[in-house]
């Protein structure tokens, strides 16, 4: 599997190749075929984080009546399971691959074990995340300024924090999110 693809997501900006090769080298590296759900929306464990290096995922949300949205299609090198490693929360979207996959996996014991030895790699990586959720976010506000109308949504915002907290027990929150151990 390409390592060097890794280099053009902006999750791995600032890490020298040799840093990404041993960083690489110590995840797993799976394969699926298309139309495989490696993430399931609600399961009731927080999935790994997966780095794709080859093929392609879509992502996709139960709606309130039940259906599904996609909310992305991602094509490798893409990842996709940040949101769930580094809050700490179940699933909260579903991944099926569109195409058959290669990735490799980063698993929670994994991530703790190289940022509590303050690993260069994974502290710009992990940086690197916070700066793409924060664009993220800004995407997310601006749409919903767009598009949701009428809505009170300082209001919403509350409604939606308070089902997420609910459904995930969460008892020390930022916003809608526990604070991962690891950070504690």
């Amino acid at each position: 599997m390409p390592h060097i693809d890794l280099l053009e997501l902006p999750y791995f900006q600032g890490i020298s190749i040799e840093s990404l090769v041993s960083l690489i080298d110590i995840l797993e590296p799976v394969q699926f075929e298309a139309g495989v759900e490696v993430i399931t929306q609600g399961q009731l464990t927080p999935p790994p984080l997966y780095i794709v290096t080859r093929g392609s995922v879509g992502i996709r949300k139960t709606t309130p009546d039940g259906g599904q949205r996609t909310l992305a299609e991602l094509t490798g090198p893409t990842l996709f399971g940040e949101i769930e490693l580094f809050c700490q929360l179940c699933p909260v979207a579903s991944v099926q691959t569109l195409s058959p996959v290669e990735a490799f996996v980063l698993n929670r014991s994994t991530y703790n074990k190289l940022f509590r030895s303050q690993n260069q790699a994974v502290m710009q990586f992990t940086f690197n995340v916070a700066r793409v959720a924060c664009h993220r976010l800004a995407m997310a506000h601006e749409m919903l300024a767009q598009h949701v109308g009428d809505h009170d949504l300082a209001q919403l915002r509350h409604s939606v924090s308070a089902k997420m907290s609910e459904e995930q027990n969460l008892m020390t929150t930022t916003g809608a999110f526990r604070v991962p151990d690891v950070l504690t």
